[in-house]
């Protein structure tokens, strides 16, 4: 009979202890982009194609994992389309006939999504779902609604690539509504995210491991998540959740700007010095140990890594996650020699901050790493170091 907690590079006590099916589960969110990308193909969203429609209205109720997906669409895809898009837990009071109405939830019995389904209809909205068709749903559609609903079930914690997929989806829908910014093909996210989900492997050992890796960063120490950008933010604020739900770590979001000053105070109090791991430690001599300093994530994308590193130097323990590994490389622009990630600068007149669509791709990867990491550290207990 196995007694503890698993190593957390034994692949054969980590899958026995994954009871819950936990690790194949977050594994499957290139599935989830792929279900979406063959709904398109299906012609599921082509009643789209041929609206121009007033606004855009993303109704999450009160799913705290699509609501963080209609942020995320909206930091990075709402300042390239051409039409407002709005997000709330309920249907605007203002919605009628010229408006589009996305309903995304995980809960076919939340009341607030049924709400926003039949009063979207009854004023003649167009309907699109990104939830579960079944209960007090279900019955406030009719089967008058389009149905990009998930086409397999998946532990709710794990919809967040999936929500964010088929807002994207519907916006590119969109045909007569002008987008601009070049946002990734469906099959190209759904490939990048499996091959980070291989990466991220239970054979893989953490070295070459990077949600094992990020596991083994995030244990046992305070931690502060953070971004450079409103698209990081939202998944700052993802990971802070998920670290909470799935192995019971309490860590905290903020501002970069509030992580500076976080940095600063403890400085000035000299307070946070990881003293107690020395060798040369000794409680009865040195007194009670001093707290660690808590270790700061960044999240950020490959296109702004240089500018992100200027901006987080001398914040003190901090990892930068990015999308690709990192020793990738790029070409640079004008076809010059290769170039490493984190030396290309902001181009003249390139914004290092706003997000765009072509920052999805990274910031998903980032997002699918961190609930790897989450999942990894339920399994092996969370034990402090």
């Amino acid at each position: 009979m196995r007694t503890g907690f698993p190593d957390l590079d034994n692949a054969e006590e980590l899958i026995s202890a994954d009871v819950d099916g936990l690790l194949r589960a977050v594994a499957l969110a290139g599935a989830q982009v792929r279900a979406v990308a063959e709904a398109v193909r299906e012609g599921v969203l082509a009643p789209l194609s041929d609206l121009r429609p007033r606004s855009v209205v993303v109704v999450h109720g009160s799913s705290g994992v699509s609501h963080r997906a209609a942020e995320f669409a909206v930091a990075t895809l709402a300042s390239r389309v051409d039409v407002p898009v709005v997000s709330g837990p309920v249907l605007p009071g203002w919605t009628g006939p010229l408006d589009v109405v996305v309903v995304a939830g995980d809960d076919a019995g939340d009341m607030a999504l049924a709400d926003a389904a039949a009063r979207a209809l009854r004023r003649r909205a167009e309907v699109v779902v990104i939830a579960p068709i079944a209960g007090p749903l279900q019955d406030a559609l009719g089967g008058n609604a389009i149905d990009l609903s998930p086409r397999f079930d998946i532990e709710p914690r794990f919809r967040f690539v999936g929500f964010a997929a088929a807002l994207l989806a519907v916006f590119r829908s969109l045909t007569q509504v002008r987008f601009t910014g070049t946002a990734p093909e469906l099959d190209d996210l759904a490939d990048a995210l499996d091959a980070e989900a291989s990466a991220g492997h239970p054979d893989r050992d953490a070295f070459r491991n990077r949600a094992k890796s990020l596991a083994l960063r995030v244990q046992g120490r305070p931690t502060v998540w953070t971004a450079d950008s409103p698209g990081g933010a939202v998944i700052a604020r993802h990971a802070a959740s998920g670290l909470v739900g799935l192995s019971g770590i309490v860590s905290a979001a903020a501002e970069l700007a509030d992580v500076s000053r976080m940095t600063q105070l403890l400085a000035m109090r000299g307070d946070a010095a990881p003293v107690a791991d020395s060798i040369f430690y000794d409680p009865e001599f040195d007194g009670p140990p001093q707290s660690a300093a808590p270790r700061v994530q960044v999240v950020s994308t490959a296109r702004r890594e240089w500018y992100t590193r200027q901006r987080v130097t001398g914040l003190g323990d901090v990892d930068l996650l990015v999308g690709g590994e990192p020793a990738e490389t790029a070409p640079a622009a004008g076809g010059g020699p290769v170039q490493q990630w984190d030396d290309r600068r902001p181009a003249p007149g390139e914004d290092p901050v706003a997000d765009g669509p072509g920052d999805m791709l990274d910031f998903l990867i980032v997002a699918l790493r961190i609930e790897m990491a989450a999942v990894y550290l339920r399994l092996v207990g969370n034990t402090m170091q």
